[in-house]
């Protein structure tokens, strides 16, 4: 309970909750009232995250509510940019600003953000950042759009490292309600998310091949299927057809559908969503943390082993995502069936990224973190395989369709997993990681997309196994590390007891 003092006193009231989950086995928040903060702001913080499964719930929809419209907008506006900014290559070099300086954000922006306006406006604000971005391209000049991709990359960081701390501090808020493994509610909320996350890719190219249909049908006539499409795909051997640039009047009509879904999503976070401010909770571990060593723990926290393993798989994401996006919608669907069948085909990646968010946050806590990495590997070891050895063929345009299902479902278990993962191993320092996260991914979508138009297909899924194999032997290190790191407590805590145990045996001769 919180005591009544003068008015210049600060009253602390200290909130610990028990865990056989936490490393310390205890888990300490503090909540500090002064004079100009009211006994309503602590009821509304209890209520938000405390003791209230309902809450909980609710605010985890409405993230994932807010994440899909405003990604069903940016999503499908990135996939059109080399499209509806083809002059002189301005749509694809304001994708590569995008990811650049969202790197360089990455080092920064995120912690000093979080610490500063709280958890909820990082997420307003960057969100923000996108909306700009999509009115942009209502003017698409050089001076227009590659500031809003600066801006955009600056904001980007903030965004998902404050959306995966809220969803790690509502699993962990949730857990100790409930009793549930930490773990396994993590992968259950990261999967949720994932699953709502994910149709993105639906609604976003069922309105982009909508509103962007024309009334023409230009057939796509491309015979030498074996010389150029596929994993035979190389520079200087395009023989696709010329892309139709659409009317303006038709991308302002699209724009303005996305600078809509973007508000809602802005709104949806701005009514909806509890937040809470940093000065009332603080883990223990992190008080008095100067705003230099904020901006330089991003960096600093590459010391940690387990931080240093992890980043190939993480560096997995972006390749793998960036390859379906853009090497193979155009090797393989582009040069076989035409620019009209992409959107077909990333529909059914989408659908196939959905199911499988929600499969793989349930099975997760059933076979556990391990098989389901191993299980997602195996899918994408099988696709990119299938990939180099078909042969493309007009009469077996149905593996155009099989290859981004089984991607999709194996991206879902990667997703879903490895922001679980992030969230198990680094709880303590949630900023500093999930902006690793974030700067690492990055740089995956960045170089895959700075070599896409220089290396022939094949070349790229070699590479794609390199990745993937890379990635899945650290991340089995990081989990070999930890169960011995586990041991080692257990058997401290263990030494530690007896000891206790013999001092107690000791005091009671000596009393007698």
């Amino acid at each position: 309970m919180i005591k009544k003092k003068s008015e210049s006193e600060v009253t602390l009231t200290r909130l610990s909750f028990s865990s056989d989950h936490l490393p310390d086995k205890k888990f300490e928040f503090r909540l500090s009232l002064d004079s100009n903060e009211s006994d309503e702001d602590i009821k509304d913080l209890k209520n938000s995250w405390l003791d209230s499964r309902f809450k909980i719930y609710k605010n985890l929809i409405i993230i994932g509510l807010a994440w899909m419209f405003q990604f069903t907008a940016y999503g499908s506006m990135a996939n059109l940019q080399s499209s509806l900014n083809i002059d002189g290559g301005l749509g694809t070099a304001s994708l590569s600003t995008i990811y650049v300086s969202l790197i360089l954000s990455c080092l920064f922006a995120p912690p000093l953000m979080i610490n500063h306006i709280g958890l909820k406006w990082t997420i307003v604000i960057s969100q923000i950042c996108y909306l700009l971005f999509i009115a942009a391209n209502m003017y698409p000049k050089w001076y227009i759009l590659i500031p809003a991709g600066i801006i955009l990359g600056v904001g980007a960081a903030p965004l998902w490292t404050a959306k995966c701390t809220y969803l790690t501090e509502l699993s962990v808020f949730y857990s100790r309600l409930t009793g549930a493994s930490k773990e396994a509610v993590m992968s259950k909320f990261f999967g949720i998310f994932f699953a709502m996350f994910q149709t993105t890719q639906i609604w976003g190219n069922v309105i982009s091949s909508t509103i962007l249909k024309t009334d023409h049908n230009e057939t796509h006539n491309n015979s030498d299927y074996t010389k150029y499409c596929g994993a035979f795909d190389c520079p200087g051997t395009d023989k696709l057809a010329a892309i139709v640039k659409p009317l303006m009047s038709t991308v302002y009509t699209l724009c303005g559908i996305y600078i809509a879904l973007t508000l809602i999503g802005i709104l949806l976070i701005i009514i909806f969503l509890n937040g809470y401010s940093r000065k009332y909770i603080e883990n223990s571990a992190k008080t008095n943390k100067s705003k230099f060593s904020l901006v330089v723990s991003t960096i600093k926290h590459l010391k940690n082993r387990s931080q240093i393993l992890v980043i190939p798989i993480t560096l997995w994401l972006g390749f793998s995502q960036g390859f379906i996006t853009a090497d193979f919608a155009k090797s393989f669907v582009n040069c076989l069936k035409g620019v009209n069948y992409v959107g077909y085909t990333l529909i059914c990646y989408g659908v196939a990224d959905t199911l499988g968010s929600y499969l793989f946050g349930y099975i997760s806590k059933f076979i556990g973190r391990i098989a389901c990495f191993t299980l997602s590997s195996i899918l994408n070891y099988a696709m990119i395989l299938l990939m180099i050895f078909w042969t493309p063929n007009e009469n077996e345009i149905y593996v155009l369709f099989i290859i981004p299902v089984f991607w999709g479902l194996a991206d879902s278990g990667w997703q879903t997993q490895i922001h679980s993962l992030y969230g198990i191993l680094f709880h303590d320092t949630k900023e500093e990681a999930f902006s690793n996260f974030r700067l690492w991914e990055s740089l995956g979508f960045a170089v895959a997309y700075a070599y896409s138009s220089v290396l022939c297909c094949n070349v790229k899924l070699y590479l794609l196994l390199v990745y993937l194999s890379l990635g899945l032997v650290c991340y089995y290190c990081v989990e070999i590390f930890n169960r011995i790191d586990k041991t080692k407590k257990s058997e401290c805590s263990g030494d530690s007891s007896d000891k206790k145990e013999e001092y107690d045996t000791k005091e009671e001769h000596l009393s007698q």
